[in-house]
């Protein structure tokens, strides 16, 4: 019995390119120890990686490329090819850090070997280590599986072994025989007529339902607020829509948990709320300075974890939502609110409305890759990015990370961030990382669209900041708030622009 790939891992590997590579890379940022040392470093990834069944094996593709590739164990697996060493350019800071991520992580990873690659990194400040595993979405299954790797090289405690409270994943199966491939071809052809079939029949009686609902000129009661006016309109073009290039640029920060806690405790809301407002006025300071404020807000992508989402293995499940983010505003309370009941709407939309509801995964298991790989290079070739709407001008993801402090390799961890991919029209990530009481963030965008990415990720700091300065000045009941603004802003006029 082969194991096929599938998902948006599947969709994520047929559609990349020379200047939309798919891998994502999970970095490790340790404590300086004297018991470090890149040959311990190796030995810790060389033994906990293969544990992970997809960590051992390679792909290997369908006749004339009618279905998915399936996965083979390799014989004798030895993972000594995939793990390097690498070294911060002095002074070793988080600039240094971010550009020498930015060239390990660059090209796509070699289809014919192990789709992952790691290197053990020193030179950083203060006698820090690293590690940095780059990884394709065949492996994650897109950025949501990066996190599994992380229980595999962390312990709770500096003496503990991580392989002793994780069993290795059982095999995948071993090379398979030509006729093992072609039965398997038929097989998912037929099965994905009969897949077809049923998620035609499954749309049919919620086309006819709101068919029905607006022949009547009816519709379902909303409870939520109604969408703000600033929270709407049509997508503006701006550089992060233009054409990718094959160059990355990368930029890492920090905040304290308690700083978003605090703001959080004073307007209300949610913590991805704040998060999502530092991002907004980030963006929008950095559009001032480099670019030009659009009158519109921009539209970002959000991963949205589904609960039964485990992240010790590697087939995690999530949803994908949008969210308009209101750069074109300066007041950062009714941003907090605006975005506010935007989270609320988009949350619970993908918990209840099962209509609307689309599995892109079983979807996209459908296509052929030869299909899938031939539409992405006319999308691209065609130029169509340019030429259509935009469809989004980024993604913002959380991918947890452990709830309180970790070592690896007998060292404390002092930072964990998560570099992932661009998606062509789409050319900016932010990807954030909670552990402990901090929460790592990463920033990716091509430095041929948009320069000075580290302005983008110490801006979201700031943000933070001055939304922190500003809840300190204006305790909870004592001044504005998201509660009372959502009962009010229908009332006021136009906001403040640019």
């Amino acid at each position: 019995m082969v194991s096929r790939l599938s998902g948006i891992g599947a969709v994520s590997l047929h559609t990349e390119s020379s200047t939309m590579p798919a891998h994502a890379a999970a970095l490790i940022i340790i404590e300086a120890s004297d018991q470090l040392s890149h040959q311990r470093l190796h030995e810790l990834v060389g033994s906990a990686l293969p544990q992970l069944a997809r960590f051992r094996c390679r792909l290997v593709g369908k006749p004339l490329g009618l279905g998915q590739p399936v996965w083979a164990e390799i014989d004798d697996y030895d993972p000594t090819p995939q793990i390097h060493r690498a070294t911060v350019p002095a002074p070793g800071g988080r600039r240094e850090f971010a550009d020498l991520i930015a060239g390990l992580t660059a090209g796509r990873l070699d289809r014919d070997k192990p789709l992952w690659e790691a290197w053990s990194i020193d030179g950083l400040a203060g006698g820090r280590w690293a590690l940095a595993v780059k990884m394709s979405p065949a492996i994650s299954d897109g950025i949501a599986g990066v996190a599994s790797v992380w229980p595999r090289l962390l312990t709770i405690g500096p003496r503990d072994d991580p392989s002793s409270h994780l069993p290795p994943e059982p095999s995948l199966g071993t090379q398979p025989s030509i006729g093992e491939l072609v039965t398997d071809t038929m097989q998912e052809l037929l099965a994905n007529q009969v897949t077809g079939v049923w998620l035609v029949a499954g749309a049919v009686p919620g086309v006819l339902r709101a068919a029905a609902r607006r022949l009547r000129g009816t519709g379902e009661p909303d409870p939520l607020p109604h969408t703000a006016s600033s929270m709407s309109g049509p997508v503006p073009r701006t550089v992060f829509n233009a054409p990718l290039t094959q160059r990355r640029a990368v930029a890492f920060a920090s905040i304290p948990l308690a700083h978003l806690k605090t703001v959080n405790n004073a307007f209300g809301g949610s913590i991805t709320n704040v998060f999502l407002a530092a991002c907004t006025l980030s963006l929008r300071a950095w559009l001032q300075r480099h670019h030009t404020v659009p009158d519109h807000p921009l539209l970002m992508q959000m991963p949205l974890a589904l609960p039964a989402a485990d992240s010790t293995t590697i087939d995690n499940q999530f949803t994908v939502g949008r969210i308009r983010i209101p750069v074109q505003l300066e007041d950062p309370v009714q941003v907090l609110t605006d975005l506010h009941t935007a989270t609320e709407r988009l949350t619970t939309a993908s918990r209840s409305n099962t209509e609307k509801t689309v599995d892109f995964a079983t979807i996209a298991s459908l296509i052929p890759p030869t299909v899938v790989h031939t539409g992405m290079q006319l999308y691209t070739g065609l130029g169509l990015s340019r030429r259509l709407t935009p469809i989004c001008h980024g993604i913002v993801s959380c991918i947890p990370g452990p709830p309180a402090a970790r070592y690896c390799a007998g060292a404390r961890v002092v930072g964990m961030h998560t570099a992932a991919p661009l998606v062509e029209g789409a050319g900016l990530n932010i990807t954030l990382v909670p552990h402990g009481d901090v929460m790592d963030l990463s920033v990716c965008v091509c430095p041929d669209n948009a320069p000075a990415v580290n302005d983008i990720a110490t801006g979201i700091v700031d943000a933070v900041g001055a939304l922190l300065a500003a809840a300190q000045e204006s305790p909870r009941g004592e001044g504005r708030s998201v509660v009372s603004e959502m009962t009010s802003h229908t009332k006021k006029g136009p906001h403040t622009r640019r």
